[in-house]
């Protein structure tokens, strides 16, 4: 988000913060966790989000993903992650990061960044480091790419079982996303 946001800042620097909203018919949010006897793959394509950028290439952003959204294709198994995730109580997952956007993010060229902030995941905020790729196109639009793990117990999930064997901790959370010029 953030090298996109550094594009827009080189066309239109003076005429103050761009806002950039996430296109959620181009946008993926994709999870997996394993189990000793199988792995499982889910995506979101429910998301919401925007980043702000500022003339000087500092960058605001929120990505938000509902829990329900969440779709493994085995409805049972679905229904049972929604359980330990306590979706009616905390039913988004949200993101909000800072950053800059380095000057090298023009061009077409991808560019590497670190967003940091806070997760907000089961109720539970904890500070993160993501980083990213961003690549502009053209139109002002851009392509975000990026990859966090997380500690379902740093986030208090009491991890589901199958055979008395406990899903792993990690949670790899991947994201493919386009935002494009508000307005």
């Amino acid at each position: 988000m953030n090298a996109l946001l550094a594009a827009l800042a080189l066309q239109v620097v003076a005429a103050g913060p761009q806002v950039l909203t996430l296109d959620a018919a181009a946008s993926a949010v994709r999870f997996h966790v394993s189990h000793t006897l199988h792995q499982v793959d889910g995506v979101s394509r429910t998301v919401e989000g925007k980043a702000i950028l500022e003339a000087d290439g500092q960058v605001r952003t929120m990505v938000r993903v509902p829990v329900q959204s969440f779709d493994s294709g085995d409805a049972n198994r679905d229904s049972h992650m929604l359980e330990a995730l306590q979706a009616g109580k905390f039913p988004h997952v949200v993101f909000k990061g800072v950053g800059t956007v380095p000057a090298s993010a023009t061009g077409g060229r991808p560019a590497d960044l670190t967003l940091r902030g806070e997760l907000d995941f089961h109720g539970v905020k904890r500070a993160v480091e993501v980083p990213v790729t961003v690549e502009f196109a053209r139109d002002g639009s851009a392509r975000v790419r990026g990859t966090l793990v997380v500690s379902l117990e740093a986030y208090q999930v009491v991890r589901p079982s199958m055979l008395m064997i406990k899903l792993d901790d990690a949670c790899s959370i991947a994201f493919d996303l386009k935002l494009g010029r508000s307005g």
